[in-house]
């Protein structure tokens, strides 16, 4: 059981980390390219992928726990 735990942590984190990375690149792609056939929701889509990447995060933080 505890190695089911340890495995749903650790994948946990990585997949945060990962969403972290990819608003990271996102952000320097937006801020780079960004015009007025930008969409509108960009902006609400990397909030959002920062909140998912906190929650994967504290997830896997609580099954390792």
């Amino acid at each position: 059981m505890m190695n089911a735990d340890l495995l749903i942590g650790v994948v946990g984190i990585l997949i945060g980390l990962f969403q972290f990375y990819n608003v990271y690149k996102s952000w320097q792609t937006l801020r780079v390219s960004m015009n007025g056939h930008t969409s509108l929701f960009m902006p609400f889509a990397i909030w959002y992928s920062v909140f998912f990447g906190l929650i994967f995060i504290g997830l896997g933080i609580a099954a390792l726990l």
